[in-house]
């Protein structure tokens, strides 16, 4: 493993990618989750690695930094899925709930319009649902991402970005429509049987 200077000259050349949940410091890399079993065992292998009650993260020494970039994504994954559980709206609360209804709280509008975003994202967009959003929607991947899991203002309001979405997957649908009518023209013409 690498020491701690090494790890700073390899991170300066190649940094990690933009992520909410990640944060790397001159003394270590933060990850931005709650304490659970699931993150144990992912960083267990990590030489140091322990959760630190006082910042409320996990913390992880620079050496350890190209292992935690090796398992980035789950760790995203595992980090967003806690979020999730920690008590944001589902997407059919999100979906029927008014968004000008002055009874609905703003937190609470905004916990069901992050949510129903990113439900919208993932189904379009599978894993990768981030990076691929953003270039879709013409949006900064790290500003939106931020707002998803709610550490940071968007570049619209939450109203404009459902909008947004509403109308991509509008598109994609028409677009996997018109596919399968062709696909289905394709069949209607016949094809011999394979023997």
């Amino acid at each position: 493993m690498r020491s701690d200077d090494e790890a700073r000259a390899v991170l300066a050349a190649q940094p990690f990618p933009t992520n909410p949940w990640v944060q790397v410091t001159d003394e270590a890399v933060l990850i931005k989750a709650g304490y659970n079993e699931a993150m144990q065992r992912m960083l267990r292998w990590v030489p140091q690695a322990r959760w630190r009650r006082d910042l409320r993260c996990w913390w992880v020494p620079l050496s350890g930094a190209e292992l935690v970039r090796s398992v980035l994504p789950e760790i995203s994954r595992l980090a967003e899925a806690m979020q999730e559980e920690g008590g944001t709206a589902s997407l059919a609360t999100a979906v029927t709930a008014d968004l000008n209804s002055s009874e609905v709280a703003h937190d609470q509008t905004e916990n069901g319009a992050r949510s129903a975003f990113r439900d919208a994202a993932r189904l379009l967009y599978g894993s990768d649902w981030q990076r691929e959003t953003a270039r879709a929607l013409g949006r900064d991947e790290a500003a939106l991402a931020c707002w998803v899991v709610g550490q940071a203002v968007a570049e619209a309001t939450p109203r404009q970005l459902l909008h947004e979405m509403c109308l991509l997957m509008q598109r994609r649908a028409a677009d996997i429509q018109a596919a399968a009518e062709r696909l289905s023209a394709s069949l209607a013409q016949g094809f011999p049987e394979e023997g």
